[in-house]
Order: structure tokens, then C-alpha cells, then sequence
């Protein structure tokens, strides 16, 4: 199993790195783990073997062993076996149940601005982006944290893309506003007449979202740090399913934005 080190000596590996042991049940676990990242705030302790446990002020939200063909998760007292998807609801509504309140995401950083869908019409968020010009205007301290996370995050586990650790070219971005016109998430849905992708509701499938990561993708061991500056900003189809709860009230409702707050 390939592994590399965080410059504190965690271990950290991609997530991919478990689906020959795990087979039939490596989707169940992918999809737990982006769900973990996208609704909670906790480290993830990884030993680099067959224990990955989710902590945070000094609670355990939630661990997970694996097995071959196979994982257990432990919330509080109760043991849940893995084996496909079929327990996956079951074991979102225990975390919802059991988390403290500190552990929640706060809502903010899981959707788009309500009031004017047009500030993040294809669900990125730029302004949580530390490579944005906000966070880089007095130095580049934003930028140089997110060449550091980026390779933390996203070495060697993205298909046909290699992140290397590189010496910081104090480069930002300048946000969404400046780069629209060149962008297909947000000249798409304006080609077609929809004030997002929400609107069109292909991003699961289309092509313009066909190279995106997604929240389980990124490498095991992160923190709750690294998570929120380098995946959350970046759940683009995650936060897009949220807001569509809203929109359409369908049958894939991640939070219930009526009453702002998580049902699964």
C-alpha cells in the first residue's frame, strides 16, 4: 500500500490504495468518507493499516476498520457492517444523531448564497479558497498554506493527475468575478438560460463536471483544517445536491434547508 508523510509524520494515504481489499464495498466507503468530510469538522487518525478513527475536541464522532471485502464502523456503542450500500442511510442518520453540535459544518460553508444563487452558480465556493486574492492581501500566507494542503490533500490520488509538493510562486487567484468568461461552469448554464447548474441538474453526468474530484477522493489522514480549506471549497457537487434539496425537495436531500438543519 503506497503511503507518504505530512511534515508532522502523519500518514497519509490515497483512498484508492484500499479498493483491493475492500472490493465490493470500496463505493460504501468512498461515499461515508466524503459525507464525514462534508458535513463534520474532525481529524482523521489513520494508522495506515486497517484503523481510521474521526476526532475532534477530544470526542470520536466516529472509526472505521477494515476487513477484507468489508468495514465496520463504530458510532458510540453500536457497530454497523459494511459489505455494500445498503446500510449507508442507517449510518448517516447515527452520525447525525450522535455528533455534537460543535462537530456540525457550519451551514454556511455547505451551500450557496440562497439570496443570490448567481454569486456560485456551479457550487464551488472561491471565497473559502485560500489561494483566493482575499486571503493573500497583506502577504501570501493563504496561498502558501494552500501549496502545502494541496499536496497534502491531493498527491497521487487523483486519477491521470500527479500534485506535486512545490516551492510557493506567490501566485493567486482572482476569484470568480475575473474568471467567468473562460469558465464552463458558469458560461454553460448561462448558454442555456439557467441562473445555475442547480437549474439544469445534469452535473452528476455532464461533462463539464466530468473531471471534478469529489470529497472522498482526497488522501486519508487529513485534518479538519486541511478538509476545510482544500475539499469543502470545493464540493461543488455535493453543496449543488444541498441546495437542490431545497429547490426541488427531491429524493437525494442531504439537509433539510427549511429548517437548516441535517436530517441524514
Amino acid at each position: 500500500m503506497f503511503h507518504f508523510y505530512a511534515d508532522d509524520g502523519r500518514i497519509l494515504t490515497p483512498p484508492k490504495e484500499l479498493e483491493p481489499q475492500l472490493k465490493g464495498a470500496y463505493s460504501a466507503f468512498i461515499k461515508l468518507l466524503g459525507h464525514i468530510r462534508f458535513f463534520y469538522m474532525v481529524d482523521e487518525i489513520w494508522d495506515g493499516q486497517a484503523s481510521l478513527a474521526f476526532k475532534a475536541e477530544g470526542v470520536q464522532l466516529a472509526s472505521i476498520t477494515f476487513d477484507d471485502n468489508s468495514f465496520k464502523v463504530r458510532i458510540t456503542d453500536e457497530d454497523f457492517q459494511i459489505v455494500d450500500e445498503t446500510l449507508l442511510d442507517i449510518v448517516y442518520e447515527a452520525l447525525k444523531k450522535t455528533a455534537p453540535s460543535g462537530l456540525h459544518r457550519p451551514f454556511d460553508q455547505l451551500t450557496v448564497n440562497l439570496e443570490d444563487p448567481n454569486e456560485f452558480p456551479c457550487g464551488y465556493r472561491c471565497d473559502m479558497c485560500l489561494g483566493n486574492k482575499k486571503f493573500n492581501e497583506k502577504d501570501f500566507s493563504g496561498s502558501e498554506k494552500f501549496d502545502y494542503m494541496n499536496w497534502v490533500c491531493y498527491h497521487e490520488c487523483v486519477p491521470n493527475v500527479t500534485i506535486e509538493r512545490n516551492v510557493h510562486n506567490k501566485s493567486v487567484c482572482p476569484g470568480c468575478e475575473a474568471k467567468r468568461n473562460n469558465c464552463g461552469c458558469y458560461t454553460c448554464p448561462t448558454e442555456k438560460g439557467y441562473a445555475n447548474c442547480v437549474e439544469c441538474g445534469a452535473y452528476h453526468s455532464c461533462n463539464v463536471y466530468s473531471q471534478c474530484h469529489y470529497s472522498g477522493q482526497c488522501n486519508l489522514g487529513l485534518t479538519a483544517e486541511e478538509v476545510t480549506n482544500m475539499v469543502v471549497p470545493y464540493a461543488m457537487k455535493e453543496r449543488l445536491d444541498v441546495f437542490r434539496g431545497k429547490k426541488e425537495r427531491c429524493c437525494y436531500p442531504l439537509v433539510d434547508l427549511y429548517e437548516g438543519k441535517h436530517y441524514r
